[in-house]
């Protein structure tokens, strides 16, 4: 997910802009080449260096002309023979115009004596070697604009799947919300006869719970310390239920309070192990929650009081969100993973990498 928010950040390839780069560095190269190797041959005559600048220039116009042409016509989109088929005619008609253009003002503006007589093989021979040019020009243009279209197609592609990780989040939260709402509910009702005073104290914890969703479940990512302040809250509400049953501990390293997770994850670990673990004990357990750094990774578990029925399959819609949420955020190497750490105890953890 964070390479998809970095890809996601780039911006639509300018192709009009790397057109022209390429058009102008190009037929610069091209002049600077061929007009070198022909004056050297020619004692370095201005009237060559002249010739083969004015034969760039109209070959410049001329095959910007030709890509004005392809647009149109859209050749891009016709079928590899096809296209070699046009490619071929219009690199030929591109020689013949080109030299029709050049020739007669080279010859009349910037003549060179030569012992070889102009004929008509030599103008032959330029058609030729200005229609291998327009060629060559054609076969670089079209394998520009494949690689471009294929670009476009990959950030098109983030883009789709950027607007399926959003609506999949959003979907495992509106999952969730219910969930945990239901559970405070059945809670509170209980206790609303029988102590209305300790219902009180719940239905504060739970508007603080309440608070902290609306502001925070809107969010990819939270901070280590802000999802404390809901797990305590959350195990406050808890503890007036289970009275002397439920004991929990915090072993948090101050250095990783400000590092993120999504919202609710340690929460539903803690749930998770009040639901399937502490409730389950006659006698009740206890809750540790810890966070440390491990091999540029942040580490986080829950150990609580209990075993893993491995013949229950699974243990609840919020569990599985919370795993399905880490790995979309934070990709494969987040995954939840749930244990007996021994005969006593359960732990569920997830890392996330730093980097």
């Amino acid at each position: 997910m964070q390479e998809l928010e970095f890809r996601m950040t780039q911006q639509p390839i300018n192709t009009k802009k790397m057109y022209w780069i390429f058009q102008l560095i190009g037929w610069s190269l091209f002049f600077v080449f061929y007009a070198g190797v022909a004056a050297y041959f020619n004692d370095y005559q201005w009237q060559i260096i002249v010739g083969y600048l004015n034969t760039v220039i109209v070959g410049f116009i001329l095959t910007h002309i030709y890509r004005s042409y392809i647009k149109k016509y859209e050749w891009e989109k016709v079928g590899i023979f096809k296209l070699s088929g046009r490619v071929i005619l219009a690199s030929i008609l591109l020689g013949i115009i080109w030299s029709a253009i050049v020739l007669p003002i080279n010859n009349t503006f910037f003549y060179v004596e030569s012992d070889q007589e102009f004929t008509f093989a030599i103008a032959v021979i330029i058609v030729l070697n200005l229609s291998i040019v327009a060629a060559g020009w054609s076969i670089l243009y079209f394998l520009f604009k494949f690689f471009i279209n294929l670009k476009s197609s990959e950030i098109e592609k983030w883009r789709l799947e950027a607007a399926v990780k959003d609506a999949e989040l959003i979907a495992l939260k509106s999952q969730i919300n219910p969930h945990f709402l239901f559970n405070c509910l059945n809670n509170i009702r209980s206790l609303v006869i029988e102590n209305p005073e300790k219902s009180r104290d719940m239905i504060g914890h739970l508007s603080d719970l309440l608070r902290y969703s609306i502001q925070f479940n809107n969010r990819e990512k939270v901070s280590i310390e802000q999802e404390l302040d809901v797990v305590q809250n959350y195990l406050n509400l808890e503890s007036i239920q289970f009275e002397d049953r439920l004991k929990y501990s915090l072993e948090i390293k101050p250095e990783t309070l400000d590092l993120k997770v999504p919202p609710m994850a340690i929460q539903l670990l803690v749930e998770n192990a009040i639901k399937h673990g502490i409730s389950n004990l006659p006698d009740g357990g206890e809750i540790n929650i810890k966070s440390y750094l491990s091999d540029d990774n942040l580490i986080v578990e829950v150990i609580n009081s209990g075993q893993i029925n491995n013949d229950k399959k699974g243990t609840g819609i919020g569990l599985k969100n919370a795993s399905d949420r880490l790995r979309l955020l934070f990709g494969k190497i987040s995954n939840l993973e749930i244990n007996n750490l021994n005969e006593n105890q359960v732990k569920a953890s997830f890392k996330i990498p730093l980097i």
